[in-house]
């Protein structure tokens, strides 16, 4: 019996490299138990996944990563067991995905100001298919101009926040977040809880539970980030507020970030969003099989 799934990864139709049906097929090949697709903003990648041909020893989860903010922070927000038409979520996913087109053109912008200036032939191509653009596009363009070695040399010099390409993007309450998630019996989870930043982590985590949310990522690694997580008290604290302790690779294709199948939970993690997802509404497991 296949006994890990990665609950964290990213397609093109975001900002990953791989098509949704190759995220399938490497999940059969890791002899994955099931696998997430957790796009940034936007449900449009998700039919492909959940299409794609896969053994009955796989299951597909349909996700999404939200950008939302909490107090006054961004904070991301997974969902897991969404459907893909879900109508009113799909509305504001919109309004995320035209904040972001809206402000990549400002960021190229802000680094043609340092003389650092690409071709449209070169943007078009980074931004083929994509719906949600974000920072790691220009990131790739960056490292293939040759102007950075990597993604990684991208963010701390001229993409992260207080760099001189960085341009802060309009963001959705958590709180909406989290009702849209629950509405369409889709169970809510903070993701990477450590980028946040959160003052109190303890009382922030009971406070985001008083509003609905359903799970934390416990699992995930924070190398690319700088980040020396303790992930022994999260878990602990995920246990204490019987929240879900979820986990994944946030796999997008890159060699600077993990790759899909490296950092994995149980699959009695999934089980328990299953029934997390039932209790909502949703349909659970039996929406990826």
């Amino acid at each position: 019996m296949r006994d890990r799934a990665d609950l964290h990864t990213h397609s093109n139709v975001s900002d990953g490299i791989d098509p949704p049906a190759h995220l399938v097929e490497m999940a059969e090949e890791l002899e994955l138990g099931a696998v997430a697709l957790t796009d940034h903003d936007t449900l449009d990648g998700l039919k492909d996944f959940l299409s794609t041909g896969h053994s009955d020893c796989v299951r597909l989860v349909p996700g999404v990563e939200i950008s939302t903010t909490y107090r006054e922070k961004e904070a991301h927000l997974l969902g897991y067991f969404v459907p893909p038409d879900a109508i009113r979520l799909q509305k504001r996913l919109r309004w995320l995905e035209d904040v972001r087109k809206r402000r990549f053109p400002k960021m190229v912008d802000r680094l043609e100001e340092l003389d650092i200036e690409f071709s449209d032939e070169d943007i078009e191509d980074v931004l083929e298919g994509v719906q949600t653009p974000g920072r790691p596009h220009l990131a790739r363009l960056l490292v293939e101009s040759g102007v950075v070695e990597d993604t990684v040399e991208a963010f701390d010099i001229y993409l992260g926040k207080g760099r001189p390409g960085y341009v802060k993007k309009d963001l959705m309450d958590i709180e909406e977040g989290i009702d849209l998630l629950r509405e369409t019996g889709s169970v809510p989870v903070l993701a990477h809880p450590f980028t946040v930043k959160l003052d109190a982590l303890d009382d922030d985590l009971k406070d985001l539970k008083d509003m609905g949310m359903l799970g934390i990522e416990v699992h995930y690694e924070y190398g690319h980030l700088h980040l020396n997580p303790d992930n022994e008290r999260l878990a602990r604290i995920a246990e204490k507020l019987d929240l879900i302790p979820t986990g994944g690779s946030d796999h997008h294709g890159d060699q600077e970030r993990q790759l899909i199948g490296s950092v994995t939970v149980d699959m009695e993690i999934v089980n328990r969003l299953s029934d997390a997802s039932v209790e909502l509404g949703g349909a659970g497991l039996e929406m990826g099989r």
